[in-house]
């Protein structure tokens, strides 16, 4: 069990840093939150964003040509995804991570649309697809169970290929140690195995100072409130890069106007914490996996890539010196090229 797990005292000890972190930081934001409470107050925004008309990641991003806008309706929510390619091919099934939506594949859609049937989704509280109340709703099991769905519903029970990012890699990892027989293949990136996550951020202190926003996402409202206030100049850090174009921004922060377009993707974060939410992180993977990782990432230490190899039985480790964390944006040519070799 030891071997599997990390000792509980470490962790308890992690979690304690990581809470003192996030009070300092909130310490720190306290006046801000004031100041734009008292705008919002002055200005009446409450009453303006409700006559604000919402953009959607339909409309005029599929208008580019990436694909064809669907639902599935799963047990209890609608997921949205966009289709290119023919419906006979292989599905290769993609997942995004915090904060984004499909549009995050909008290179692979159009890469691989010769050869699969390339699906991208809104999960559940992202986009376009349903957003259920409570953070009980984001939970790993319905999580994994929302992505055996729709493998079984799309693609007969089959997935080629399995492309993942960040969150939805961690949902990945999941659903191929514990439903290996729905995948051929599985891509995650820049997110490690579960266990080597536990690993590195029970020793790590660099780590774990990267990892503060994880339990700042605890805290009710707040999170959302600063995310999209003065104008989501903080959400704009986030995905602050070299090579980002304005239109592609764009599509980011038309989703994301509001606090509450946020809850649902926080809400992720907000049930990592219970511990049934942990999932299988001492099991290996049978899956073959190539895991992509760029080497920039301002989130996670590339330790945690190399950690992984301990945790998959056929593995191998494609590594992107040019890209952040958001590597299959940053450089879809190098990514494309590796998930081509792979296959």
């Amino acid at each position: 069990m030891s071997s599997t797990r990390p000792n509980l005292a470490v962790r308890i000890a992690v979690q304690c840093v990581a809470w003192a972190l996030s009070a300092g930081m909130t310490i720190v934001l306290l006046p801000f939150l004031i100041l734009f409470w008292l705008w919002s107050a002055l200005t009446d925004y409450s009453d303006t964003v409700k006559k604000k008309k919402k953009s959607t990641s339909k409309g005029s991003l599929v208008s580019r040509g990436l694909g064809a806008s669907h639902y599935v309706q799963l047990k209890d929510v609608s997921i949205h995804y966009i289709e290119a390619g023919d419906r006979s091919r292989p599905l290769m099934l993609c997942l995004h991570g915090f904060p984004e939506f499909w549009f995050s594949w909008r290179h692979q859609l159009k890469e691989f649309s010769t050869t699969h049937r390339v699906v991208a989704v809104d999960l559940r509280g992202y986009g376009d697809s349903d957003k259920p109340n409570g953070r009980d709703a984001y939970k790993m099991d319905k999580l994994v169970d929302d992505v055996r769905q729709i493998i079984d519903i799309l693609g007969n029970g089959k997935c080629d290929v399995l492309l993942a990012h960040d969150w939805g890699a961690g949902i990945g990892w999941e659903l191929v140690i514990r439903h290996p027989e729905l995948v051929g293949r599985f891509v995650p990136m820049n997110c490690p195995h579960p266990a080597a996550f536990i690993d590195i951020i029970s020793t790590e202190y660099s780590q774990i100072l990267k990892s503060w926003y994880m339990i700042f996402f605890q805290l009710p409202v707040v999170p959302e409130k600063l995310l999209t206030a003065f104008g989501a100049s903080l959400f704009c850090w986030v995905f602050q890069r070299p090579g980002l174009e304005h239109k592609d921004a764009k599509a980011y922060l038309d989703l994301y106007q509001h606090p509450s377009d946020l809850t649902g993707p926080i809400n992720y974060y907000r049930s990592m914490i219970d511990p049934d939410t942990m999932g299988q992180p001492g099991k290996r993977v049978k899956v073959p996996t190539l895991l992509i990782w760029g080497n920039e990432d301002r989130f996670l230490n590339i330790s945690m890539a190399h950690r992984s190899a301990k945790w998959a039985e056929n593995f191998t480790l494609g590594l992107i010196p040019e890209a952040s964390h958001w590597v299959q944006q940053d450089a879809p040519r190098s990514v494309n090229e590796k998930i081509r070799e792979f296959l």
